[in-house]
């Protein structure tokens, strides 16, 4: 190495500036917290309020109520259906959920006026499906006056089923009805009850399908780039040089561009000036971009430096060409001087 000594001091490297640019672009990723769901509805004569003008009726209004969230769920491969409670009956079986389906299904909801509301009877025909998680979501006033205690039939329906968990939109007017949906809500901390009428916007009735249904998760950080670590000390007496140099490609191309040829000129001469020593070129790039781009870019800016190395009289047998891709960052990153230093080509000596 007497002679690569005359025209560096310290370690030796090639270093090659590389230009890249690779924007990414992040979005929140929907997640289903449920893999089913089932509409329940109360049709009873306290919901339909036979004094109540139409559209005032508290059924109206939770029709209207399901057609809107409806709209609020996401198509994300959930299993849904409908079913009436007062008394029970299955009005859309389960299927994959489409938008529309639902709503659809609401118009059939029928008043039952000539009936007793049997909630707890209800509650306990109703099927969740025996795989995955359920959201039994409920439209009631909590009214009941016949059948088994309803909340001892959800109480019941938690038991047999952990991953089933009940929601409420209430209409309740009455303390008796309120009561029930207060006692329900309690037997499980993932229950979600909500006021009907704090439904009535397009953003609220979205947040309940979301706290209901679904969740939003930002794509995992990408992970900072290992450095490697620093190489032990090399035996006296032995040293190496450092030779740097600015080489700058264009953009996502690894053509060697006229304007290289003096520096790489002075490399060769460099190399055949210690003869008995073989290479390494090892390409590196920053971290913008993809993982699995950034390795075949390092490899190829690598291998066209030892392409124009050997079509220049330096044997091949003595050079060899890694990629690194963006793992062995040297520099900072998360500034733009940083990231044009860590695009590189280095040139060591095996």
């Amino acid at each position: 190495m007497k002679q690569v000594s005359r025209y560096f001091m310290t370690i030796t490297s090639l270093v090659l500036a590389i230009c890249l640019v690779s924007p990414f672009v992040a979005g929140a990723e929907m997640v289903k917290k449920a893999d089913n769901f089932i509409v329940f509805m109360d049709q009873s004569g306290s919901m339909a309020q036979a004094k109540a003008k139409p559209g005032e009726q508290k059924l109206d209004k939770a029709v209207v109520a399901v057609k809107r969230l409806d709209q609020a769920v996401p198509e994300l491969g959930y299993t849904s259906s409908v079913a009436l409670f007062a008394p029970y009956k299955t009005v859309s079986q389960p299927a994959t959920y489409k938008t529309g389906s639902i709503g659809s299904a609401a118009e059939s909801f029928k008043p039952a006026f000539n009936s007793f509301t049997t909630m707890g009877d209800g509650l306990t025909a109703v099927a969740p499906a025996t795989s995955g998680k359920t959201a039994l979501i409920m439209f009631t006033d909590g009214v009941w006056n016949d059948g088994v205690d309803p909340v001892a039939s959800a109480k019941n329906l938690y038991n047999q089923n952990s991953d089933l968990c009940i929601h409420v939109v209430s209409y309740a007017d009455t303390p008796e009805g309120q009561q029930t949906i207060d006692a329900i809500k309690a037997l499980s901390g993932c229950s979600v009850v909500v006021d009907a009428k704090s439904l009535e916007s397009d953003t609220a009735m979205a947040q309940f399908a979301k706290d209901v249904l679904y969740e939003e998760r930002k794509p995992a950080p990408k992970p900072a780039p290992k450095v490697a670590p620093a190489p032990a000390p090399a035996p006296a007496p032995v040293a190496k040089e450092i030779i740097t140099f600015n080489l700058l490609f264009d953009f996502d191309k690894a053509d060697i561009k006229d304007e290289m040829i003096p520096v790489l000129e002075e490399v060769k001469m460099i190399l055949k000036e210690d003869s008995g020593t073989d290479f390494v070129l090892s390409g590196h790039t920053d971290s913008s971009g993809p993982e699995v781009y950034n390795q075949g870019l390092s490899e190829r800016r690598a291998a066209s430096v030892k392409k124009w190395l050997t079509d220049n009289g330096v044997a091949a047998s003595r050079l060899e060409a890694v990629g690194y891709g963006e793992t062995r960052a040297k520099y900072n990153n998360d500034t733009r001087e940083g990231r044009k230093l860590n695009r590189r080509v280095e040139l060591q000596s095996k």
